[in-house]
C-alpha cells in the first residue's frame, strides 16, 4: 500500500511555479513577487518565504497568500503552507488551486477526511479535474474505503484506459476486497503499459499465490 500511496502523490503532487497579482502602481510588490519567482526557481525556500510573505501582507489577494503557501510547502513547513492556503480560499472560496493545494498538504499529514474534502471542492467546481479525483482516490486508499478508491480511479481509466497509475491503485483495492481475478487483469495492464514496473509483477506473482495458482506464481 505504501508504494501506491507514494506512486498516486508523486503524479498528484507535482509543483507549479506561483503566479504574481500586482495592483499598480505598488512598485515594492513588483520587487518581492519578482525576488519571491526567482527563489521558487532555484529552490531557495528562506528567500521565497521572506519575498512572498512580504506581497502577501501588502496585497492579501488570494493568489498571493497561495503563493505564499507553495513557499512553505517547498520548504516542508506544513503548517503554515495550511495557513496560507486557508488565508487564500478565505480572500476567494474560488480559488480551485488554493482546495488542491490544501488537500495535498492534508494527504502529506495523513488526513484523509480533510483532503477529501478539499478535492471534491475542486472537483464539483471542475469534475474532469483528473489531478483533483486521482489526489482523492489516494486518500481513500489511505483511509481504506476501497469502494470509493475504485470508482475514482475507475472514472479516471473511463477517460484514459492506459492510465497506469489509475490501474495500479484500482488493483490495490480490488485486492483489499478479494476480487482477485480483476485485480491481476489491472496490473497486468500495468505490466503491459510498464514492463519494467518490478511493483506489479511482484502484486501479480503475490495474487496468484493467494488464488493458489502455483503455475502462474512461478512467472513474472
Amino acid at each position: 500500500m505504501k508504494n501506491i500511496l507514494s506512486l498516486c502523490l508523486l503524479v498528484t503532487l507535482a509543483f507549479s511555479l506561483p503566479r504574481l497579482v500586482f495592483a499598480q502602481p505598488k512598485e515594492e510588490v513588483q520587487k518581492y513577487g519578482r525576488e519571491g519567482m526567482e527563489a521558487t526557481k532555484s529552490k531557495n525556500w528562506p528567500k521565497a518565504i521572506a519575498a512572498f510573505k512580504r506581497v502577501a501582507e501588502l496585497q492579501p489577494t488570494s493568489q498571493n497568500h497561495e503563493n505564499l503557501g507553495l513557499a512553505y510547502m517547498g520548504a516542508g513547513n506544513l503548517g503554515e503552507a495550511l495557513k496560507s492556503f486557508g488565508a487564500a480560499i478565505a480572500a476567494d472560496a474560488e480559488n480551485v488551486s488554493a482546495y488542491q493545494n490544501r488537500a495535498s498538504v492534508f494527504y502529506k499529514q495523513k488526513r484523509y477526511d480533510e483532503a477529501i474534502a478539499d478535492c471534491t471542492e475542486v472537483l464539483n467546481r471542475k469534475a474532469d479535474n483528473w489531478n483533483a479525483k486521482r489526489l482523492r482516490a489516494a486518500a481513500e486508499l489511505g483511509k481504506s474505503d476501497w469502494k470509493a478508491a475504485f470508482d475514482d480511479y475507475s472514472a479516471i481509466l473511463n477517460a484514459n484506459h492506459n492510465d497506469a497509475e489509475a490501474l495500479e491503485g484500482r488493483a490495490y483495492a480490488l485486492m483489499q476486497t478479494k476480487d482477485y481475478d480483476k485485480a491481476i487483469a489491472d496490473y497486468s495492464d500495468v505490466i503491459r503499459l510498464k514492463p519494467k514496473n518490478a511493483h506489479g509483477y511482484m502484486k501479480r506473482r503475490y495474487l496468484y499465490e493467494l488464488k493458489g495458482d502455483l503455475d502462474r506464481k512461478s512467472t513474472r
